[in-house]
């Protein structure tokens, strides 16, 4: 029962952290612009653009997708174990493929962005 409890406030971090990383992918969907991390400059926005600073919004905008994709990993292992919990070990479903794809997926896409911006800087 401890484990099970010990997995489910494990699951509902992780899926705070889905929510808050995919609210502000969301809100740069929508107006363009990234919430940084940074202290503003003296005066200044605390939001990033691609056309501002091409390199600090990539790197910001991976942050987001590592711990969106790392959230909803966690919740899947949470989910995983308490079912193995509940119902026993003969349905316990192996993640470890899933990992590999979607953390293979995260870094080609979060690779590529990079050098796109990169590339684009130096242009």
């Amino acid at each position: 029962m401890r484990r099970m409890a010990t997995s489910l406030l494990f699951g509902a971090f992780m899926g705070l952290l889905a929510y808050v990383s995919s609210d502000r992918l969301l809100e740069w969907y929508r107006t363009g612009q990234l919430v940084a991390h940074k202290k503003p400059v003296l005066g200044g926005p605390d939001v990033l653009t691609y056309s501002g600073d091409p390199i600090g919004f990539t790197i910001e905008f991976d942050l987001y997708l590592f711990l969106l994709t790392m959230g909803a990993l966690g919740v899947l292992m949470a989910f995983r174990d308490i079912l193995l919990e509940v119902l026993g070990p003969q349905y316990l479903v192996d993640l470890q493929p899933t990992y590999q794809l979607v953390m293979r997926s995260y870094w080609l896409l979060a690779g590529s962005l990079l050098i796109v911006a990169t590339l684009n800087r130096a242009a």
